[in-house]
């Protein structure tokens, strides 16, 4: 620091690196918290079996997409599917999140619905439709 500053602006100075230590260090735990809660979700989820951490986020937000659809009465849209997602990962990009979307319709799992932006189940199950064995 200069000695040309006041001892107002030092103090100011040093009150401002303090907090910027702290945001770092709150900025830290909560990323921390995050994939502690991601592993609690995965196991409880039964995704012990994926290997690489982006396939549990990926699950873990289709899981959340499907079961918002499911509940919905009529199609969704997607910035509400996009909230819903980010509450299995915090950290999750739009653009991440649409090739989920992207990924999922090309599945067949979900489809367009009413316009552009809005989605649904794209074969819903009735509990009469478990799987039975073809004659």
């Amino acid at each position: 620091m200069s000695d040309k500053l006041t001892y107002f602006e030092k103090r100011l100075t040093r009150e401002l690196e303090d907090i910027e230590t702290k945001i770092q260090g709150l900025e830290d735990e909560r990323r921390a918290l995050s994939r502690q809660l991601a592993k609690a979700r995965a196991e409880r989820e039964g995704l012990k079996f994926t290997t690489r951490k982006n396939s549990a986020n990926r699950v873990l937000a289709e899981n959340a997409i499907l079961q918002t659809l499911r509940e919905s009465k009529s199609a969704v849209s997607t910035q509400v599917l996009f909230r819903e997602a980010r509450l299995t990962n915090f950290d999750l990009k739009e653009t991440t999140f649409r090739s989920y979307l992207h990924r999922m319709k090309k599945r067949g799992d979900i489809r367009t619905s009413g316009g552009v932006g809005y989605w649904e189940i794209a074969h819903l199950q009735s509990s009469d439709d478990t799987e039975r064995p073809r004659a």
